[in-house]
């Protein structure tokens, strides 16, 4: 029997086919008793987490929200993780108090204009700053979110040879200003805070690159109320012939998966063939975009496979 299983993150759409047995268990793709390599398991551990940012950055951030890169002077670069970890933990308390204070201070201004409107009722300036106001008061009333990832580098040369520096990549929900979020890092002077673009850049670009060489004790870290990517499998739609004709007739057909999965534009198709059990497995990127070309895709191994 075949598999049909959708996996949602936000705009995002992955739609895998592959084989399981009538009670639903996935068939084995090696045989009894055999392992991976420790290469072939690296591998495989590196795609599946970068597969796992990928999804968590589009189903939690879009074009509204930011991509940040605290950096740290040189003289203020702390020399352990765990210090790293507590200055960049102790920005984001900052932020989300911040978030709460600016939430305050427009819920009151919101309350002047509308009072003001309710005099002049006529003026468009006052209607289009209580719409300004609405839009602003709505990002900062979302849940306050974020991944980062921290990276270490070491100096070989010069006065500082030997010692640390730290930095660190940071998808953070929007609502307040970029200068505003650049000046609160007090450690370094570059933070570099912009939108977060995943329809120019490509929706798993920036998280592909922010977890491709993870450094410290974990590939990232994120707050506990991220929303997940959303699955939902179907059994028995399509014969193992009908998807051995999709690996073999549909991999690079954009006219026919934009057809089948209506309001999602054609990414890109993986296929491959088992050698063990001899199925094939077939793998559909699409994504929701209202832009007439799709975005670029980047990550050449989100969904490459050892058996």
């Amino acid at each position: 029997m075949q598999r049909e299983q959708k996996t949602t993150s936000g705009p995002l759409l992955e739609i895998d086919f592959y084989p399981v047995f009538e009670d639903g268990r996935r068939i084995p793709t090696r045989a009894p008793k055999t392992k991976p390599t420790s290469a072939q398991q690296k591998k495989y551990n590196d795609t599946q987490a970068t597969k796992k940012f990928i999804r968590l950055a589009n189903a939690n951030f879009d074009n509204t929200d930011f991509l940040m890169h605290p950096t740290y002077s040189p003289s203020k670069s702390p020399q352990t993780e765990q210090e790293a970890r507590r200055d960049i933990v102790n920005y984001l308390r900052r932020v989300k108090t911040r978030r709460a204070s600016e939430l305050r201070a427009l819920n009151k201004s919101l309350a002047e204009a509308a009072a003001a409107s309710e005099a002049l009722p006529n003026n468009e300036y006052l209607k289009q700053s209580i719409e300004e106001l609405k839009r602003k008061i709505k990002k900062l009333e979302e849940p306050f979110r974020y991944i980062y990832v921290i990276e270490k580098q070491v100096y070989k040369t010069g006065s500082r040879a030997g010692l640390a520096n730290y930095h660190f990549h940071l998808f953070i929900t929007g609502g307040l200003n970029s200068k505003v979020l650049e000046s609160m890092w007090k450690n370094g002077s570059r933070s570099n805070c912009n939108n977060f673009q995943p329809e120019r850049f490509g929706p798993e670009a920036a998280a592909a690159y922010m977890s491709k060489d993870p450094q410290g004790s974990k590939r990232f870290s994120y707050s506990r109320n991220l929303k997940q990517p959303k699955k939902k499998a179907k059994d028995g739609r399509l014969t193992r012939r009908g998807v051995e004709r999709l690996a073999k007739l549909r991999v690079d057909d954009r006219a026919y998966w934009e057809n089948r999965y209506k309001g999602y534009r054609f990414l890109r198709c993986y296929a491959r063939c088992n050698p063990y059990n001899g199925h094939w497995y077939v793998t559909a990127i699409m994504y929701k975009s209202s832009e007439k070309e799709p975005p670029t895709w980047t990550a050449e191994d989100w969904l490459t496979e050892d058996f």
